[in-house]
């Protein structure tokens, strides 16, 4: 962590700082380095020149975008040097209505000596471009590992018990947060081998109906003799499923395995062999 690599880009190699630690992972198939070797000095260099250069266009554009009194928030801008020496700056914004430029591009233009392109970004993108921290405390996923954010419906927030407040699990992009489709299966598998709400099931401390699930600690709420309690889901063995396990060990009868039936059930034995009649 720290160190500097090149990154493969569609404009080239760029250089780039290790942010997460070395991990071995399982991969369904091979893949390909990530990385084209460590970066040196002076690409290190030249990287945070042109990282200042972006830092000084930014401030430009905010100062023009302010004087021409838009409504509108510059994320992000980004630099393009052509081989024919012209450079294109590339204006990154967020906007809830629709923008006027026909007077601000050709003043940014006159300040920045180039050609300027604004590019709108809506949905999970502007999060993705600034960045920031998740309420997990760690950075976003879509800064990251993220390459291309899935849609997150709300039939993944129902099923893990946020239907009735989506704001909970909303992230700073004002979508629901992407950790939803990564926690589903759990979920999901957690409904299918829990008992349902009002089943009544056997628990070490009694038997009771079931009052409550929490997917998140493996557990459900039972109510036994007026109190709830939380039991661990392996813990908890409906009826149906104790009949089924006391017959698959030989005790649906009431019986041990091998012992005879009583009450008239002898069966019959066979006949010794004797004369013939």
């Amino acid at each position: 962590m720290g160190d500097w690599v090149l990154f493969p880009t569609p404009d080239g190699d760029e250089p780039a700082r290790c942010v997460w630690g070395p991990e071995t992972v399982e991969a369904p198939e091979p893949v390909a380095p990530a990385w084209a070797g460590p970066a040196g000095t002076r690409q290190v260099e030249a990287a945070m020149a042109r990282r200042a250069e972006r830092t000084g266009i930014t401030e430009t554009v905010r100062r023009a975008v302010a004087d021409h009194d838009l409504a509108m928030d510059v994320l992000a801008v980004d630099n393009i040097d052509h081989d024919d020496g012209t450079r294109l700056v590339a204006v990154y914004y967020r906007s809830m209505h629709r923008v006027d430029f026909r007077n601000l591009v050709p003043d940014l233009a006159g300040r920045l000596r180039s050609r300027v392109d604004m590019r709108q970004v809506s949905g999970r993108n502007p999060a993705r471009i600034v960045g920031g921290a998740g309420v997990c405390g760690r950075e976003l996923c879509c800064t990251t590992f993220l390459d291309e954010p899935e849609p997150i419906g709300m039939r993944l927030a129902a099923d893990q018990g946020y239907a009735s407040n989506p704001l909970a699990v909303t992230g700073v992009c004002g979508k629901l947060m992407c950790c939803l489709r990564y926690e589903h299966p759990y979920y999901v598998d957690f409904h299918q081998r829990a008992p349902r709400i009002g089943q009544t099931v056997e628990t070490p401390s009694g038997r009771g109906p079931v009052v409550g699930h929490d997917p998140a600690a493996g557990r459900v709420e039972v109510a036994v003799d007026g109190r709830t309690m939380s039991c661990p889901l392996v813990s908890v063995c409906t009826t149906a499923a104790r009949r089924r396990s006391r017959e698959a060990s030989g005790g649906g009868s009431g019986r041990q395995p091998g012992e005879r039936p009583r009450d008239g059930g002898s069966t019959p034995r066979p006949e010794a062999p004797g004369r013939p009649r």
